[in-house]
């Protein structure tokens, strides 16, 4: 496989994530812990940032604090 076969395989990939972690339906595993749902919105905002996607960093921006907010409820 090609590199930029492999660079368009990765760019589907990560905005079919983001096409799912945005949906109206709860995204997430049921053995994703909130540091891994942390880990991941990070890892999609630094290639959207990468690519000067900021309209798509500002929603997983918005996502993140909520699992944040969650996390932050639990403690309680």
């Amino acid at each position: 496989m090609t590199q930029e076969a492999m660079d368009n395989y990765l760019d589907m990939t990560l905005r079919e994530a983001y096409y799912v972690l945005t949906s109206t339906d709860d995204p997430w595993p049921n053995s994703f812990q909130p540091t891994k749902k942390l880990k991941f919105i990070d890892q999609l905002i630094s290639y959207f940032q990468d690519r000067e996607d900021y309209e798509r960093c500002a929603v997983l921006l918005k996502i993140k604090n909520t699992v944040t907010d969650e996390m932050e409820n639990r403690k309680f």
